[in-house]
């Protein structure tokens, strides 16, 4: 007997921490006033997010069946059958500019939500993202975002932002200098170490660990670790901050828009930047003579590599141009050359300053399929990639091909990937970044040795800097587990720390250690089905009578009481130990040059809720009602059972 209570009270117990809820509940039960269902795909915390939702709302009354769907499913339900009322979905890759075109407009392939341009505020609001991509001048477009983020969680409320998750970056305490929310690539010019640390052998050296790359050319690349190397050897067009706001601290270093064409600009690159060694370390090894002596001066140049054209840069005699920001922007518009070349079909046109060979000017054209050329302001997200040597990359061929906004160019024609330029340059890369490659051994590491042609300049702040890391080695740790080994042993002096929260919080407190945290470019969501009843459909059009709410809908009160009960606070703090940013806006909190931070916000208010509740005319008031005994009461009853079967027996 006792036996089968200790089962019984086993089974119960589990069912109890298998619904945790931190939610305090009702002590009056409350009659559904509507009854919802909250869909999302399995893995990670949605379901979790979903009991608690469900705990919330019926503290409104709202009864809500949660709901988990294999991940092809769910893609059908929100995407075609749009069978749900609430979801629970993330968004990721959150890049340089806000448009969320596609998203939040009628037609946009990810309206989950059912926004249109019929319902209250819908055309405002297709209108005002229109507008967004059209506006140029930065800080005027700042401002027009701000007050979009105002109007659609305020007046349509399509979703409640819930999280965005940090990553971790564990580093030695006796490294300065290193920024993560920057990044190590644009943070190596502040870096040095103030003494060894357990394991290290030289202050001069740094080493980090990756996977294997595959291609050292930006425009083939399609992983991470080869844009790493690709980062530490090249330089981005132009800079951006973390919080993507453009700024003039690298290879562009100022800009200007045409007086009479705001459709033109005329861009700017620093003097006295000039390309690195074109060496080809195909066969080098540890073993290997130095690349360029204390001097500065080539080793060997017969290892020096010669373009189609027959210039080869030994770090002095090829100055990077207007010509190679241009090369490098039509080789990505090329469809020849690159995957990418619609993103930046708004290239209407492009040139070298006839008068200045470090300006180019760029004609936009937003829409290049009308007549009429249009703005196109997300063109300055894509301004940023790895620019690339002209003098090397580019070929005597005279066909004529054209990039996909229709600009002409020669040089670029089919087989231009099979030269052995080309083909040289996938493993033996060089840009007029801060290091150049050394050598490599497949599958356990890539050596790179500090420019001394690099321009110095960081870009954080502007200022000149050089580079006190010499040596920079990247080791091939595929294996995070075994990384993190390597990391603890001194072998490393840099590891992510985003999947060892455990280990990662014991460092934070041990001083030997610094842990650093960014946002990363996520956000998630509970959204809502706008076509549904109670929180949409004909709601939707039923405007409140109450004075000082006459701007708003029955359905938005609903949606808004709905934000109001879900305490997102307190599941972050029981979920994620608190460690997550709670978003209030539909743009992804890591864009924090165009984040709203004054933006309408949805924090727990029990009261708050059911006041919307009631503009709505759909709250009902608790009734105490006789209900079965709690579950922890159960579990009280049997646990008490157990002890007085003790006694007796």
């Amino acid at each position: 007997m006792n036996k089968k209570l200790f089962i019984a009270l086993f089974v119960v117990s589990t069912m109890l921490v298998s619904s945790v809820y931190s939610a305090s509940t009702s002590k009056a039960a409350v009659e559904p006033i509507a009854t919802l269902t909250y869909k999302t795909n399995g893995g990670g915390f949605r379901p979790d997010y979903g009991l608690y939702i469900a705990q919330y709302l019926s503290e409104l009354g709202i009864k809500v069946n949660v709901k988990v769907e294999e991940w092809i499913v769910f893609v059908g339900t929100l995407t075609v059958t749009f069978d749900f009322d609430l979801s629970f979905v993330g968004l990721t890759g959150g890049g340089a500019d806000p448009d969320l075109t596609g998203v939040y407009n009628e037609n946009g392939s990810l309206n989950m939500f059912g926004i249109n341009t019929k319902m209250p505020y819908g055309a405002e609001n297709e209108q005002m993202m229109k507008e967004g991509v059209l506006i140029m001048d930065l800080e005027e477009r700042q401002q027009h975002y701000y007050e979009w983020q105002q109007l659609i969680m305020d007046k349509i409320l399509p979703m409640l932002p819930f999280f965005s998750p940090r990553s971790y970056v564990a580093n030695w305490a006796t490294l300065d200098g290193y920024d993560n929310r920057w990044g190590i690539v644009d943070s190596l010019p502040y870096m040095e170490f103030t003494s060894l640390h357990e394991g290290q052998t030289s202050t001069a050296e740094f080493y980090d660990s990756d996977a294997k790359w595959k291609e050292l050319n930006p425009l083939l690349q399609d992983d991470a670790s080869s844009s790493y190397i690709s980062s530490l050897v090249m330089e981005p067009l132009m800079q951006m901050t973390p919080d993507f706001e453009p700024i003039k601290t690298g290879l562009v270093k100022d800009w200007q828009q045409d007086e009479t064409n705001e459709l033109l600009y005329k861009f700017t690159l620093r003097d006295d930047v000039y390309w690195n060694p074109s060496f080809n370390i195909t066969g080098r090894d540890s073993s290997s003579d130095p690349l360029v002596d204390d001097d500065g001066n080539i080793v060997d140049p017969s290892i020096l590599m010669s373009g189609d054209k027959g210039e080869f840069s030994d770090g002095t005699n090829q100055q990077v141009t207007a010509k190679d920001a241009v090369f490098t922007l039509l080789a990505w518009a090329n469809p020849i050359t690159s995957e990418d070349a619609d993103v930046y079909n708004w290239i209407h046109d492009i040139w070298v300053d006839p008068s200045d060979p470090l300006s180019f000017w760029i004609e936009i054209d937003g829409d290049p399929d009308t007549e009429e050329a249009e703005n196109y302001a997300p063109f300055w997200s894509a301004m940023t990639p790895r620019v690339l040597p002209e003098f090397f990359l580019n070929t005597t061929n005279v066909t004529v091909t054209y990039s996909s906004g229709g600009v002409p160019m020669l040089g670029i024609g089919e087989g231009i990937l099979d030269t052995p330029q080309w083909k040289t340059y996938s493993t033996s890369a060089f840009g007029c970044g801060k290091y150049m490659l050394d050598y490599y051994v497949e599958n356990s590491i890539t050596v790179l040795q500090a420019s001394p042609f690099w321009f110095g300049v960081g870009a954080i702040d502007g200022t000149e800097q050089d580079l006190d890391i010499k040596t920079f080695n990247i080791r091939v740790i595929p294996d995070i587990t075994s990384a993190l080994a390597e990391f603890k042993a001194g072998k490393l002096d840099i590891m992510g720390m985003t999947s060892f929260p455990d280990e990662r919080k014991a460092m934070e407190t041990d001083p030997k250690f610094d842990v650093q945290s960014a946002l990363q470019s996520y956000v998630n969501f509970m959204g809502f089905n706008l076509r549904r009843p109670f929180i949409g459909g004909d709601d939707n059009y039923v405007f409140l009578t109450e004075s000082g709410y006459e701007e708003y809908t029955k359905a938005l009160a609903v949606r808004k009481a709905i934000a109001y009960a879900i305490d997102r606070e307190e599941i972050n703090k029981v979920l994620h130990d608190g460690e997550y940013l709670i978003s209030h806006s539909v743009i992804y909190p890591v864009q924090a040059f165009w984040y709203y931070n004054d933006v309408i916000k949805y924090n727990h208010d029990l009261d708050t809720a059911i006041a919307w509740l009631k503009r709505a005319g759909v709250y009902k008031e608790a009734t105490t009602t006789t209900t079965p005994l709690p579950i922890i009461g159960v579990v009280a009853a049997i646990m008490s059972f157990v002890l007085l079967r003790r006694k007796k027996n």
